[in-house]
């Protein structure tokens, strides 16, 4: 587990406003900008919020590769809480990847980013051709993920 940021503040008034934010450092994908649109921002956030980076293997103990649902689940068991889609998108803007074809996944809840296909989608984080991107993978409850692969969750 690596600590990644402490969110000590959240003023942003609406998902729109969070987008614009990111386009200007990020070259966004036609389904994070579809599937984010419809995010609903809380009144209220409990900070600081404590975002950490955790890797399958190593901090969950997954072998094998796993679906997202059984991945979920350990999360909790582990002591971590998935993050939700505005403290994902927004802790973007802390994150530094550098290293070309890496990507982070955000492990938001199930359903909570379905594009207009009605289609689920978590969000990740890369770097590539010497830009970064936030892009979507599909996130229905048997997507399967690898024990090499990394996600960005909350500690509790």
């Amino acid at each position: 587990m690596k600590i990644k940021a402490k969110i000590e503040n959240f003023k942003f008034k609406n998902s729109n406003a969070i987008l614009k934010t990111l386009n200007k450092k990020f070259i966004l994908s036609p389904w994070i900008i579809n599937t984010f649109r419809k995010v609903k921002l809380k009144k209220k956030y409990q900070l600081p919020i404590k975002v950490v980076e955790i890797n399958l293997k190593k901090d969950l103990n997954i072998l094998r590769p796993t679906y997202l649902q059984i991945i979920h689940g350990k999360l909790k068991k582990h002591g971590y809480e998935l993050i939700s889609p505005e403290i994902a998108m927004y802790t973007c803007l802390f994150l530094e990847i550098k290293k070309p074809g890496k990507w982070i996944r955000f492990a938001t809840p199930l359903q909570s980013l379905v594009d207009d296909d009605g289609i689920p989608h978590l969000p990740k984080l890369g770097f590539g051709l010497k830009k970064k991107y936030i892009e979507t993978y599909w996130a229905y409850k048997k997507a399967v993920f690898h024990p090499h692969n990394n996600f960005i969750v909350l500690k509790k």
